[in-house]
């Protein structure tokens, strides 16, 4: 009878072991599921960025690359482009270039240029009016699976050289975050030319700064002030 008694005692302590295992674990399960939907409900609201603006002297080149590639300028909407036949047109009505670089008639990147003149958003409300003798690269993307080859070099350059000899400089603006954009436009030669930061809440941006030549200043007016002959 003891032993039965005994037998009987662990079992129960085991099971309200269990059992209190599995409370305390739907329990931190709960709060896991609350924490992440609290995180992305502030991320949502809440924003806070980096971006670097880098600038890069353009140099005329008249080597020829490799005989596979083939650059163009992309004047119509084609199918398989990541953005709408709307948006295209919209951006090409607001002064923008799309162009291509094709490898064995593939296309393995693209990139859009703004030339002098055109207004082009940055980040949040930062905005720039591109400067006289100046083009700005935006929106540059390349196929993982044609990542790591160079041809996104390759599509800077021809970028930059695609353009009148009236233009000097090209400008580009990249998230801090971006590793893998920030390597490859060093590589093409590009170089900082100033930081800046942008706070925003609720859609609502509290303060935007800026960084340059170790002065800290107001972001928007460094933008401003960009001119180069």
């Amino acid at each position: 009878m003891p032993l039965f008694w005994g037998d009987w005692t662990v079992r129960w302590a085991l099971c309200s072991l269990w059992q209190r295992d599995q409370e305390d674990a739907g329990i931190l399960s709960t709060l896991r599921r609350w924490l992440g939907t609290g995180k992305r409900w502030f991320n949502r609201r809440v924003e806070f960025k980096i971006g670097i603006m880098m600038q890069q002297p353009v140099v005329r080149d008249s080597s020829r690359s490799d005989d596979r590639c083939h650059f163009v300028r992309t004047q119509t909407h084609r199918a398989g482009l990541p953005f709408s036949l709307k948006e295209f047109e919209k951006r090409s009505q607001q002064g923008n270039f799309l162009y291509e670089l094709f490898v064995d008639g593939n296309p393995v990147s693209y990139g859009w240029v703004a030339g002098p003149g055109a207004q082009v958003g940055i980040l949040h409300e930062l905005n720039m009016r591109v400067p006289e003798h100046a083009l700005y690269i935006w929106d540059c993307a390349t196929p993982e699976e044609h990542r790591g080859k160079g041809y996104f070099q390759t599509l800077l350059r021809s970028m930059m050289q695609s353009q009148g000899v009236e233009t000097n400089v090209a400008l580009v603006a990249v998230d801090s975050n971006n590793t893998a954009s920030k390597a490859a436009l060093k590589k093409v030669g590009f170089q900082p030319l100033f930081t800046y930061w942008s706070f925003r809440v609720f859609g609502r941006v509290v303060l935007s700064l800026a960084l340059k030549d170790g002065r800290l200043t107001w972001a928007q007016p460094q933008f401003d002030q960009l001119q180069f002959s």
